[in-house]
């Protein structure tokens, strides 16, 4: 009955089908055909499962960092934030590209969503770049791969929908991602640094000590955000979900209040956008539970993992094929669809293998991330490149040098594990 069920799948994605109506529809071709005796499987396993899939604490977090990250952008953080980075950074060669790595650092530690880090922050310096010299595409590709940041340095939605699949601590995955999210940044800014001299990038004017203390004053705020939220998760004041809803507390009164950039007025379509985001990824989350209840109760995994561990039972190989894997299927599917189908199944084999769970996580979200990349699917490229209002494939021209440099990274990670696990065990163990 596998065999049905996967048939039945493929061929409604195949068709155009959004992936949750691909896994109800399958799901339900699978309930009908099977039988126990003489009786065929009750139909409220439905509904049963679909509640089950969202029935999490922890998924309590995606509405509400959503929320905030909407706030943020409609707030005037992001444009603080992005006159703070300049003042840091501006000066150095590919000063704009460099302000670009650098905002994404911050914003990374409030939103958790890399399209949303790419669309607040694309919004205002690819035309900034552009009106300095840069060709749109490279503009484009600059943001695209600094996004990449947003859900592997704390807080993350990846790692909130992760968690809450296989009963990993969110906290230590978000303790987790924060030195490997600092690699990326820094990787990325010695790629701009070597292609200013090759494409001569421009440099930023010195900044003056008076223009240094005015951004950071007027930042100021705005950079305590990641402070409150961090230093609630990783102190342990409070959890991922109660530290969301700070999170849009802080982002409201910045935007409503202090910043006034957010009118009364706005207020519902803000909640109607952030709405229609929210049930789109728990709709999907819903169908997976249904479908992977299904592939559990048929022994998929089982399957799959007597299968891998006779091939291997070196953890180093078996990381290897997780990387080749990911990385290919994240050109041509989305990252949360390929995240909800395969970690019911990678689990369990990595925990036969003596692999960190918490480890295990981060190498599959940085494979994730470094697939929004990649064309023909690359959600990051596809944003920004309507926002340069360039064609997708001269932005995913550019984008190559960032991602080999990503791929370096996640050789480092997936290999040397102590610099993923060396917060989680210093808060947490």
């Amino acid at each position: 009955m596998l065999a049905l069920l996967f048939t039945v799948f493929v061929i409604l994605l195949v068709l155009g089908l959004d992936l949750f109506a691909a896994m109800g529809a399958a799901s339900l071709a699978y309930l009908l055909a099977t039988r126990t005796g003489d009786m065929p499987l009750p139909l409220t396993l439905i509904p049963q499962q679909l509640v089950g899939g969202v029935d999490s604490f922890p998924l309590l977090a995606v509405p509400m960092f959503l929320l905030a990250g909407e706030l943020m952008a409609r707030g005037g953080v992001t444009t603080r934030l992005i006159n703070f980075a300049a003042v840091l950074v501006g000066q150095l060669r590919g000063g704009l590209a460099q302000v670009s790595i650098v905002t994404n650092v911050i914003m990374a530690g409030m939103s958790g969503s890399a399209v949303a880090d790419a669309a607040a922050t694309g919004s205002v310096l690819i035309p900034g770049m552009v009106k300095r010299g840069y060709t749109p595409e490279y503009a484009a590709a600059v943001i695209a791969a600094a996004a990449t940041i947003g859900p592997i340095i704390p807080p993350s939605l990846m790692f909130v929908v992760l968690g809450s699949m296989v009963s990993v601590s969110v906290g230590q995955l978000f303790a987790a991602g924060i030195i490997p999210g600092l690699l990326m940044a820094v990787a990325m800014m010695a790629v701009v640094y070597r292609q200013s001299f090759k494409i001569n990038l421009p440099v930023e004017q010195r900044v003056t000590r008076s223009a240094f203390w005015k951004a950071t004053k007027e930042a100021a705020l705005a950079l305590g955000m990641p402070v409150v939220i961090l230093g609630a998760i990783l102190s342990g004041f409070a959890t991922p979900t109660e530290a969301s809803v700070v999170a849009v507390v802080y982002a409201f009164v910045l935007g409503v209040f202090i910043y006034r950039e957010i009118k009364y007025s706005e207020l519902l379509e803000i909640f109607a956008s952030v709405a229609i985001t929210s049930a789109s990824v728990m709709v999907t989350v819903a169908a997976a539970q249904l479908f992977g209840w299904i592939t559990t109760a048929e022994g998929l995994g089982k399957m799959l993992g007597v299968m891998l561990t006779s091939f291997t039972r070196e953890p180093w190989v078996f990381l290897m094929i997780v990387n080749v894997v990911l990385l290919v299927l994240g050109t041509i599917m989305e990252p949360l669809p390929i995240m909800i189908l395969l970690v019911p199944i990678l689990y369990p084999v990595a925990t036969q293998l003596g692999i960190d769970p918490v480890h295990f996580g981060l190498v599959i979200v940085l494979n994730l991330m470094i697939g929004s990349l990649s064309p023909p699917v690359g959600i990051n490229i596809f944003v920004t490149a309507a926002m340069a209002k360039v064609p997708v494939m001269r932005v995913a021209r550019e984008v190559m040098g960032f991602i080999w440099i990503l791929i370096l990274v996640l050789l480092v990670i997936t290999y040397i594990p102590k610099i993923v696990l060396w917060i989680p065990e210093l808060l947490y163990r």
